[in-house]
This record gives C-alpha cells, sequence and structure tokens, in this order.
C-alpha cells in the first residue's frame, strides 16, 4: 500500500532537529497568506505599541510612568558572560522554526490554523505584560559593553524598563506548552513527540538562563514571567510545569562560568519563594496582575540584605 500525502510528509523530515528548519518560510507565510496576514500584523502592531512606543516614549519623557529597579543580591552570583548573547537573541527563531515544521509536516493549508493560534497566544503576552508594564516600568543595571554587535542592537532598541515580567522567559515558556500540546492534539509520533519536545523544553531553558547571564534580566522578574504564563494560559502551561521549569533551570554550567552550586541552589530557592508569593497573593485578588503591581510598589523599600536565606 502507497503512503499517504501525510506519511511522505513526516518520512522526509524524521529525525531532523527543529534547528534545521529555516525561519524565512515561515516569516513569509505569516505575513503574505491571506488567511495569517491580518493576524500577523496586528500582533506586529500591538507588539509595536506595547513593547517598543511604551519604553521610548518613556525615555524621551513623553510618559511619566514611574521606573522600579528590580535588582537583586543574587543576580551578581550569575557573572555577566557576553558569549551567551547568541543564545538569548535567538528566542524568536526558537518558536519561529516549529511553525516552518508544520509547514513541511502538513503543509500550508493545515498548518495555517495552527499558526494563527500561536499568533493569537504570542500576542496575548503582550496585552498581559503591558497590564503591568504601564503601572509601573521596571529596570535593572546592565553592564556598558560595546565589544558585541549584538549588545548594541540591544542597547540601541531596548531601552531597557520592561523587566518584570520578562517577555523572554513567557515567550519560551508559553512556546513550550503550546507546542507540547500541539503535537498531542494532531496526533504527533511517539517518535516526534520524545525528539522535539525535549528539544524545545531544552531550548526554552537555555534561553531563559541567558537572561541572567547578559544582564537583561534580574532573578525577580523570571517568577513575574512564569506567574503571568500559568494564571492566563493554564490549558498551556500550569503551575507544576512553571514549578519543574524553575527547577530544571542551571542543571548545567559551562566549565569556564564561576558558579557554585550553592548560589545555584539559593537562585532558584529565590525564584520558587517570589513565584509561590505571586500564587498565594493573587488568590485573594480580582486580578491576575494586582500581586505583581504590588511587588513593584513595595520592592525597593523591601531590606534585601537577607537575600542569600531565600
Amino acid at each position: 500500500m502507497k503512503d499517504s500525502a501525510l506519511e511522505k510528509r513526516i518520512k522526509k523530515i524524521a529525525g531532523r532537529p527543529l534547528k534545521t528548519f529555516k525561519t524565512l518560510p515561515a516569516y513569509l507565510v505569516l505575513l503574505f497568506y491571506p488567511f495569517l496576514n491580518f493576524t500577523s500584523i496586528k500582533t506586529l502592531l500591538i507588539i509595536a505599541n506595547e513593547f517598543f512606543f511604551l519604553q521610548f516614549f518613556e525615555k524621551f519623557g513623553i510618559f511619566k510612568i514611574p521606573v522600579v529597579h528590580v535588582d537583586h543580591p543574587l543576580d551578581d552570583k550569575i557573572p555577566f558572560t557576553p558569549s551567551k548573547v547568541g543564545i538569548y537573541l535567538d528566542f524568536v527563531k526558537f518558536w519561529m522554526r516549529p511553525l516552518n515544521m508544520l509547514m513541511k509536516r502538513f503543509g500550508i493549508v493545515k498548518s495555517a490554523p495552527l499558526m494563527k493560534k500561536w499568533m493569537l497566544l504570542f500576542r496575548g503576552l503582550y496585552i498581559y505584560s503591558s497590564q503591568v508594564y504601564k503601572y509601573k516600568l521596571s529596570t535593572t543595571n546592565r553592564p556598558i559593553y560595546k565589544e558585541n554587535r549584538h549588545f548594541k542592537t540591544i542597547h540601541t532598541f531596548d531601552p531597557h524598563y520592561l523587566c518584570v515580567p520578562s517577555l523572554h522567559i513567557a515567550t519560551v515558556a508559553l512556546a513550550y506548552g503550546f507546542y507540547r500540546k500541539l503535537f498531542r492534539d494532531e496526533q504527533f509520533t511517539e517518535v516526534e513527540i520524545a525528539q522535539w519536545e525535549k528539544e524545545i523544553y531544552d531550548g526554552a531553558i537555555e534561553i531563559s538562563e541567558t537572561v541572567l547571564y547578559i544582564k537583561q534580566h534580574s532573578v525577580n522578574c523570571i517568577p513575574a514571567a512564569l506567574y503571568m504564563v500559568s494564571e492566563n494560559f493554564s490549558e498551556y502551561f500550569s503551575i507544576d510545569d512553571a514549578i519543574a521549569f524553575v527547577n530544571d533551570m542551571f542543571k548545567t554550567v559551562d566549565p569556564d562560568i564561576a558558579v557554585s552550586t550553592d548560589d545555584i541552589d539559593k537562585i532558584r530557592n529565590h525564584i520558587h519563594f517570589v513565584y509561590e508569593r505571586f500564587l498565594l497573593e493573587g488568590r485573594a485578588c480580582i486580578n491576575w496582575y494586582d500581586p505583581v503591581r504590588r511587588f513593584l510598589d513595595n520592592y525597593e523599600n523591601e531590606p534585601k540584605e537577607n537575600a542569600d536565606k531565600f
């Protein structure tokens, strides 16, 4: 019996790592395919408004939103590691490559609704996070580093006022949850699930670690992001997922980067502590973002000298 068209497609891409899929085809389909272009363009406009315009309007004095420094002593336990910047900047390609995989596996017509579903979820991250950003902005102390063109790009296009919650962390966590569910809903093979789900999860963890390595975020930005995702997208990423995600961070550290096991434990414990604080306070709040806003209201007045006890 001849293989069906889907079976042929599955065999053609069997065993391919997701990192081998190009992103350009997915970009083109998102922007120009009739079923997707309106959704994609609206998403880009929301991102421009809630991320870029918001920050630059603050930078140039058009907005007067209070800015809170959310640095924490534990941030210093992770050394500034410029070589990690490429991993950090991979977070868009991280969720784009699987879209191209879907196109090759299903064809454009069937994959388009799945791609649209992701774009709507991705848009939601910016809408939800703006409910915190428009209340109070947050920042950290970034090293002045001009030896790498990637850092020049980051510092040019990211004024660094949107730290809590971290959109980097939120994006990779939601992408992992989205594809994990999609693989099962669309009846991917056990082999495909085992390979690609692990690759996505490992990539999400690796990208998440880099926000501390390149000093784009504080340890306080991570729990806020995981809380935002688990509260608003629990169908894809649950509280248990968030706890496991934190436990899996920094399980492996490059030998040439001096980070002690004790310091890693303290960082994980702190992230768990703040995440659970958001959860507990959130149960008595009307809006998911109330605990995060309260955290920003009080953070600069909270004592940090006992940070190592977390």
